[in-house]
């Protein structure tokens, strides 16, 4: 029998677990299901998985549909899912064999600085460190219900301009050159709505990109830093904040365009390994404010 998989709200903001669901073998009716629970959720999670590097990328290729240019078979929703190693592991010679290390990793969404940013998510873990390394997501739908109405009518309208020169670890991204000025409106970049609406969502939500080196279209830098702050302040208060402990096996998916999500950092002579896949969305467009 078909969907006949659980889906447990976590009593939090946000996320779900999903029990029962056979990955490897959904049919399309499951699948179907599970993109509503993820709509709903924004975040799901699969616990005791034994899923290859194949059934997550097949996994996660399932959630396209969730951006209206992809379900148009757009070829600009990208290649299929790649596997990106989330490790502090390294080789022989010291060199890193994956991305992100052991530090603490700040709020963000993934592919902010993309003219077309990650729709969905997926993240799996095959070693995790006895403590630390835990993943906390903000409901960004939440935020934008819950914003003051002085902050709402300063912003609606407006743009963040998240500069694509240097990544957020610091080093040039391929192809860049450093900036003439310090001047980051100068800075070359992608502009995306503070006000959101995701295809198929069908309810806005903000979208705030990473802190760090951005700046808000069309306002001088000081009016920006004060307007950035009391955003970022306010998407990120507790009572919209779900986290994951994680367990090897467990899988989450998650809505990259509807939540902001940050990783505590863990012992250093601890491994900790976990692949990802992401799937390419439609460009940002403005939600009416109101």
């Amino acid at each position: 029998m078909s969907g006949t998989f659980e889906v447990r709200p976590s009593g939090g903001p946000l996320g779900a677990d999903v029990a029962g669901f056979a990955a490897d073998h959904a049919t399309l009716d499951e699948i179907g299901r599970l993109q509503v629970a993820l709509r709903r959720h924004l975040v799901l999670r699969l616990r005791d998985t034994a899923l290859t590097d194949a059934a997550q990328a097949a996994l996660s290729r399932q959630f396209r549909t969730l951006s209206s240019d992809a379900a148009a078979g757009d070829t600009a929703a990208g290649p299929p899912s790649a596997i990106l190693r989330v490790t502090n592991m390294k080789n022989l010679d010291g060199t890193p064999t994956g991305v992100l290390g052991d530090g603490e990793v700040s709020w963000h969404t993934d592919g902010w600085f993309k003219e077309r940013p990650f729709a969905v998510a997926t993240l799996r873990a095959l070693i995790v460190p006895a403590a630390g390394g835990d993943t906390h997501f903000s409901n960004m739908h939440a935020a934008y219900d819950t914003l003051p109405g002085p902050l709402r009518a300063a912003v609606a309208g407006r743009s963040i301009h998240h500069q694509t020169v240097y990544t957020e670890a610091g080093p040039l991204r391929p192809g860049m050159s450093p900036p003439a000025n310090a001047d980051i409106r100068t800075w070359p970049g992608v502009d995306h709505p503070i006000m959101r609406l995701p295809a198929g969502a069908g309810r806005p939500c903000l979208y705030l990109g990473r802190r760090k080196q951005a700046c808000i279209a069309g306002l001088p830098l000081d009016e920006s830093e004060a307007m950035l702050d009391a955003l970022w302040h306010h998407a990120t208060q507790d009572a919209l904040i779900w986290t994951q402990h994680w367990r090897v096996g467990d899988v989450l998916i998650w809505d990259n365009r509807c939540v902001l999500h940050r990783r505590d950092a863990f012992d250093p002579n601890s491994a900790r390994l976990l692949h990802r896949t992401s799937e390419v969305g439609e460009r940002p467009e403005f939600a009416r404010s109101g």
